[in-house]
């Protein structure tokens, strides 16, 4: 496998939806709630450069010391699998994700200098930094102490959501951290999906999850609930005003997530092969919620 197969697969490049969605619903939440507001074009990629390799960073620290603490091992399904799988050394995957952090907070740093009341947005960013670099790191290890939900669902929800906006526009408002919980809980599932999978392998070693404290059949539950809780937020939104009915578009993906609870569902009856991808699957559907969730908000900013 080549340098750059095995620095893309540790990454993980299938989660990445999960921060580009963010910094483009925050974008249009600047257009629909200032219609003769024009974007700062060249903030917005940055600020999605920097949310992206922000999350790539986040993924490569937590391979490493998911390694470094036998979360992953030989015979477990790791992360990215490529410390487990020997394709490169521990600390050249740490080096990577100090690197992939120094450009995002050079980034960060840049547009909180670039900008009017600049400070504010530097909180936001100390925020993303906090949940996403200690999510596997002590002292908080946010992961192994049955935080982790919490942390990404802040980070990939209202974090992003919220900072993307107030770089446009230096003020805050309800609106981005609104639409951004529908999709924040299909990302809190794509996480669970996989502590759910991962139950047995981690009980063994002194960490603890959501999944491993309420059990699996609880844990089933839990899954159920953030995938649908998604659709539920969008339904609630539209009838308190804050999303246009044009969003219900959100559930054409509904066959996916039913086809995913169906699989969580007969997890016992599933050969453990296919169950192992199920955080790539809720992963899928975020991405296929969020392309329509963004179609509809797009949609509205054109009929208005």
């Amino acid at each position: 496998m080549s340098h750059i197969s095995v620095w893309w697969r540790a990454s993980r490049p299938f989660t990445f939806t999960m921060s580009v969605l963010p910094p483009i619903i925050g974008a249009i939440a600047v257009k629909l709630e200032n219609p003769g507001l024009g974007l700062h074009w060249l903030n917005l990629i940055l600020t999605m450069i920097g949310c992206v390799l922000a999350h790539a960073g986040a993924n490569l620290v937590g391979d490493y010391f998911d390694f470094k603490n036998r979360v992953d091992r030989e015979g477990t399904f790791g992360s990215s699998g490529v410390l487990t799988g020997r394709l490169a050394e521990p600390k050249t995957i740490l080096t990577g994700a100090i690197v992939v952090y120094i450009i995002a907070a050079s980034i960060g740093v840049y547009l909180a200098f670039s900008i009017l009341n600049g400070k504010v947005l530097l909180w936001l960013i100390l925020i993303g930094a906090v949940l996403g670099f200690f999510y596997t790191v002590k002292p908080f290890a946010f992961k192994y102490r049955a935080l982790g939900d919490i942390a990404v669902f802040i980070s990939f929800g209202p974090a992003m959501t919220l900072g993307t906006y107030y770089v446009q526009i230096q003020q805050f408002s309800w609106g981005p951290i609104l639409y951004a919980i529908p999709f924040a809980f299909l990302v809190d599932a794509v996480l669970h999906g996989n502590n759910l999978r991962d139950i047995k392998n981690d009980s063994v070693v002194n960490i603890k999850t959501v999944a491993i404290l309420i059990g699996e059949k609880n844990a089933k539950f839990m899954y159920y609930g953030l995938v649908l809780s998604s659709y539920l937020s969008v339904i609630v939104l539209i009838l308190a005003r804050q999303l246009p009915p044009i969003a219900l578009v959100t559930l054409l993906s509904l066959p996916l997530a039913i086809k995913l609870i169906k699989l969580v569902h007969s997890k016992e009856r599933q050969p453990e092969q296919q169950f192992v991808m199920i955080d790539a699957a809720t992963a899928q559907l975020h991405s296929a919620f969020g392309g329509l969730f963004l179609l509809s908000l797009l949609a509205q900013y054109l009929m208005q």
